[in-house]
């Protein structure tokens, strides 16, 4: 074998970083007939040579001029030699040193959007966690920036892996869906944007609800008829502050200011009025709310010997879920606003047998116990009537009755 073999040259020609890289040993080819090949050696020490014991075969090739090493992760020193077809091996070659390339750091972040959600005048949202890591190399020194006012930031700035606490203010804000962006930027990394979305939902709006919806009073002349109330709950959403007033002088209630659900009591000052039929009404009023009005009528009798029906409530309403639980019973009372001695008797036509009342025959001022059986009812309206009367029909009273049945 020629001597000159110890010049076989072996160099780090090139390095590949996109997105995956590699290195490859290249060399000028020997010009011997003979040749065979080539063998790669490497070491992992800079006393690299097969005398020193340090350098491990790590190919034979045939008459190539390249052999791509990979992408070893530590640094590597390697050299060539030479062979023939009966064996012979040439000297080593100059030594290369291979060291990996620097990998920049990148950006991870997760999650990759953020949704906050809240009812406008009411509680934070619950805090969200941004984490952040350094899904490539070296160190990553990372600054958070962002210019969205309702949006705080546990920390703007750290370096390697971090949790960052989102937290979102609420406030004076209106209804409506705010945005913004975070911006995640390092050195020698591409920055990373978040975007944050704050829904606020309309605050919810209190609606009056009043049971039942007029009142009537009748009382023979000179006589104060029984008080009557009437309930006032919020059908709405929000806190119901409500205020009652009436416009006549007639008219006495209680309370007049308060909040949440109540039930009024009402009554009528009859000094001073003839016979006849008076009309006023109460107003229930809230903030946020639409002001309902409640008929309040006044029939003044002239004197009698003879019994004249009163009865309160006026009218009776009921309210169930097809296949849910019967409603609560209602009173239905009873009372002589004429003269003489009354002798009563109750008597309804409601179809199907849905209502009930107890008892059903009675004299003097008295209460009927009403109530309402669902079962096999269908959702609608269900309507019929009570007719308390005197045995000689001198005084009748109509009851209207209403079911309404939901799905």
């Amino acid at each position: 074998m020629k001597s000159k073999w110890k010049y076989v040259i072996a160099g780090l020609v090139a390095l590949w970083a996109a997105p995956a890289w590699s290195a490859s040993l290249t060399w000028t080819a020997n010009t011997e007939s003979d040749l065979a090949g080539y063998r790669v050696y490497r070491c992992s020490v800079s006393n690299c040579s097969r005398t020193s014991g340090t350098a491990t075969l790590l190919a034979t090739l045939g008459r190539v001029t390249s052999f791509n090493i990979g992408t070893p992760s530590t640094t590597q020193y390697y050299f060539l030699t030479a062979y023939d077809y009966v064996g012979n091996e040439s000297r080593e070659s100059a030594v290369v040193t291979y060291t990996p390339p620097s990998t920049p750091p990148r950006i991870g972040a997760s999650p990759t959007s953020f949704s906050f959600a809240a009812t406008q005048g009411g509680a934070n949202p619950t805090s969200q966690t941004l984490t952040i890591t350094n899904t490539g190399g070296g160190t990553l020194s990372w600054t958070l920036s962002e210019s969205i006012s309702w949006l705080t930031l546990s920390q703007t700035s750290g370096s390697g892996n971090a949790s960052v606490t989102l937290s979102v203010t609420t406030g004076t804000l209106q209804a409506g869906i705010y945005s913004g962006t975070i911006v995640i930027s390092a050195t020698g990394a591409s920055s990373v944007v978040i975007p944050v979305t704050f829904t606020v939902a309309s605050a919810p709006v209190p609606v009056i609800r009043v049971n039942p919806t007029s009142l009537t009073f009748t009382a023979m002349e000179g006589a104060t008829p029984s008080s009557q109330t009437f309930t006032v709950t919020n059908g709405g959403g929000g806190t119901l502050r409500w205020s009652i007033r009436n416009n006549r002088a007639w008219i006495a209630h209680t309370p007049l200011d308060g909040t949440g659900n109540v039930t009024v009591t009402v009554g009528v000052v009859t000094t001073g009025l003839l016979p006849g039929t008076y009309t006023g009404s109460i107003s229930v009023a809230a903030e946020g709310a639409s002001t309902v009005s409640l008929p309040v009528t006044l029939s003044i009798v002239p004197r009698s010997s003879s019994p004249i029906i009163s009865v309160s409530p006026t009218s009776l309403s009921f309210t169930a879920r097809v296949g849910g639980a019967n409603p609560s019973t209602r009173a239905l009372g009873i009372s002589n606003v004429g003269g003489g001695t009354l002798t009563w008797r109750a008597r309804h036509n409601c179809n199907g047998n849905w209502f009930w009342h107890s008892p059903t025959d009675g004299s003097g001022n008295a209460t009927i116990t009403t109530g309402v059986v669902t079962a096999g009812l269908l959702a609608g309206t269900y309507t019929c009537h009570l007719s308390v009367a005197t045995p000689d029909l001198s005084s009748v009273v109509i009851v209207p009755i209403t079911l309404t049945m939901t799905p």
